[in-house]
């Protein structure tokens, strides 16, 4: 079987990978594979061996000339789709063209729904507006989930079909770990945390709506502050751009702005922790397969307009002094989030709602200073708290394990779409 990979997300390794993952498991029953991806994925097809074709935002609409050039010369029998909202939000706004252009080649399109899209409200915040995404998901007969950061569990009679993401993550052994820390300059006494960034983070530090744009300059300096109450010899590793506001300790501060996927995958498994931001965090997702515990920040509380007196409505008691000036700072409302400095708490809430995926790694409220501070801190040094996510995460890769084998389901979502597999 042919199958045509759309990977259009740009300046991130998250969409394009798992479409690899998934052709590895697939390579004994015949799959071969040609991939659509942004150049910032071109190395990593390289190294992966498939053909592929660089499509760039500065084509418009004359992407779809490109993709059915493809689709002609490469005959596939199926498109799938590296993430469906990832297609979706990137033709809109990076290719300002509809993304459904995909259809019109007369050959069966399978999603990978990273989201669960079916059963959210699939409202989002793009650009500083309110916006749905698109229901053409809800017609198409077969939705692969990727587990994690997908419930294992499928819902009865719904088109999701629960998959293991990959088999190719492991724990690093003691030998290959100090390599890496050794690469970084460190020993085996000090902690390594981790800190995944992303390219459009940064870029909403000058170039967003208002409001996001203050989200994305005045968290990390919020981030920051917790960060450097950590112990002495807690070393930062931020994979990603640099995010302004920071402010780490230079000599305990590790950036490492570009990498390979392999470099990636050795990083977080290297580490003693790994915390996030947003949600649904690709590092995140690989620490729970390579046996590295976590940490992720989010924000439930809807903090009002701060009144003449400086309180803010919707917050709750016991916020430690910079919180407070933090927020008395704040021009206008905080919302809640999931994905800073984006929203999506309408798909991400729903999301990890009853998800053995958000029991693996430590929920901490980004406003909850001491919250955050103790539960970084647990994560790196407490052998309790360590033991107990080391549990989590041996129970969930066990409810993976349990998970048909992923040519057994995919065989499914062909059969669903009329294509003999």
């Amino acid at each position: 079987m042919r199958l045509l990979f759309m990977s259009p997300l740009a300046k991130t390794l998250h969409e394009t990978t798992i479409g690899l993952d998934l052709v590895e498991q697939l390579r004994g029953s015949g799959v071969v594979a040609h991939f659509v991806i942004d150049e910032d994925n071109e190395d990593q097809l390289k190294a992966a061996g498939h053909p592929y074709t660089v499509i760039r935002p500065a084509m418009g609409g004359r992407v779809r000339e490109e993709v059915g050039r493809v689709v002609r010369e490469y005959r596939p029998d199926a498109v799938v789709l590296s993430d469906y909202m990832a297609h979706w939000l990137t033709h809109l706004v990076s290719y300002d063209t509809d993304p459904w252009y995909v259809q019109d080649f007369g050959v069966p399109v399978i999603p990978l729904d990273l989201h669960d899209l079916t059963n959210t409200t699939r409202e989002l915040e793009v650009l500083g507006r309110t916006t749905i995404v698109d229901g053409n998901i809800l017609d198409m007969p077969a939705h692969l989930h990727p587990v994690p950061v997908g419930r294992p569990e499928a819902h009865p009679d719904g088109p999701g079909l629960p998959y293991r993401v990959t088999t190719s993550v492991h724990p690093l052994s003691d030998t290959e770990r100090a390599e890496v820390r050794r690469s970084l300059g460190l020993g085996q006494a000090e902690r390594l945390l981790m800190f995944p960034t992303l390219p459009w983070q940064k870029t909403m530090q000058t170039r967003a709506g208002p409001r996001t744009q203050e989200l994305a300059v005045r968290v990390p300096r919020l981030i920051g502050h917790c960060l450097r109450q950590l112990p002495d010899d807690t070393h930062f590793l931020v994979v990603g751009p640099y995010l302004g506001g920071l402010d780490l300790p230079p000599e305990r501060l590790h950036v490492e702005s570009s990498y390979t996927a392999q470099r990636y995958h050795d990083l977080i498994g290297a580490s003693d922790g790994v915390m996030s931001s947003f949600l649904p965090s690709y590092a995140l997702e690989r620490a729970v397969l390579a046996d590295v515990p976590g940490l992720f920040l989010i924000n439930t509380h809807d903090f009002g307009e701060a009144t003449s007196g400086g309180k803010r409505p919707g917050a709750p008691e016991g916020l430690s002094s910079t919180v407070r000036s933090w927020l008395a700072d704040f021009p206008g409302p905080v919302p809640p989030f999931h994905m800073w400095p984006l929203q999506w708490n309408k798909i991400l809430g729903p999301l990890m709602a009853d998800n053995p995926f958000a029991g693996t790694a430590v929920r901490s409220e980004l406003f909850d200073e001491r919250a955050v501070v103790d539960g970084l801190t647990g994560v790196l040094h407490d052998p309790l708290v360590r033991g107990r996510l080391a549990e989590e995460r041996a129970a969930y890769r066990d409810t993976i394990d349990r998970l048909p084998d992923t040519t057994e389901v995919f065989a499914e979502a062909a059969r669903r779409v009329g294509l003999p597999f």
